[in-house]
């Protein structure tokens, strides 16, 4: 099976290195378009990957075309793509916002499924919410990590849950870190005792029995929690969530 990915930022990298790292992709089976010519050299040099900054050549080379550009640097990529190179392939949009009507509008009838990675695919831990596939496509996507098949109306949730949700955990274990940052310990410190802090957290799971054993009544756990419920806490995350949503679907 061959693979094309249209554009090589973060996220085409970010999938370049799972295909690799899961044993889908060997060398040469992953051909690479980007207009960069630092994002070329840098896939040739690490992946070991032909690149092209045509995007023609990348299709005649796939099987399954993977769009990982911005929606605005895809409409004006469309007018480049021969559509007759199209046919028989598999496109997988990665593109956040950039609903099916869109995509059909700019380069035609295709067989196409819509995809939300996340950037831990690299390392064949991802998340991936996508539509309706060919089996072809859900044995990749579930080869970078945790695959859900969902709707088209429900696509977007999953670019505001666990799309953005890298920023949100990173920002709280920010917040966290900061914290302790003000309590004397230094940022390396911080940063350490903190990682392990959610780390343990992760590990244990069944999160809310977690809270109660460790906030004993009286304690000063439980005044800490106090404080975030007293606060609104859960009512900023999900505020957050929902208005990332609200972005992509306005």
């Amino acid at each position: 099976m061959k693979f094309g990915i249209l554009g090589f930022g973060n996220c085409g990298r970010a999938l370049a290195s799972g295909l690799f790292l899961s044993g889908v992709a060997k060398a040469g089976d992953v051909y690479i378009c980007d207009i960069l010519p630092e994002a070329r050299l840098h896939a040739e040099n690490d992946y070991c990957s032909p690149t092209t900054d045509d995007v023609n050549v990348v299709i005649s080379n796939s099987d399954i075309l993977f769009l990982v550009v911005k929606g605005h640097s895809f409409e004006e990529l469309a007018d480049k793509i021969d559509k007759r190179k199209l046919a028989g392939k598999t496109v997988v949009s990665f593109m956040a916002g950039v609903p099916f009507e869109k995509i059909y509008s700019l380069i035609g009838d295709v067989t196409l499924v819509r995809a939300i990675p996340t950037l831990a695919m690299a390392t064949c831990e991802g998340v991936t919410g996508y539509t309706k596939a060919p089996l072809a496509v859900v044995m990749v996507l579930n080869k970078l990590g945790y695959a859900v098949e969902t709707t088209p109306e429900r696509i977007e949730t999953f670019t505001a849950y666990s799309s953005c949700g890298l920023g949100y955990a990173a920002y709280l274990m920010d917040a966290f870190i900061s914290a302790g940052e003000a309590m004397g310990f230094s940022r390396e410190e911080a940063e350490k005792i903190a990682v392990l802090t959610f780390k343990n957290a992760c590990e244990r799971g069944d999160f809310l029995n977690t809270v109660k054993a460790v906030a004993t009544p009286g304690g000063a756990t439980e005044q800490g929690v106090k404080y975030m419920n007293e606060n609104s806490l859960y009512d900023i995350v999900a505020g957050a969530v929902q208005k990332a949503y609200e972005r992509m679907t306005r």
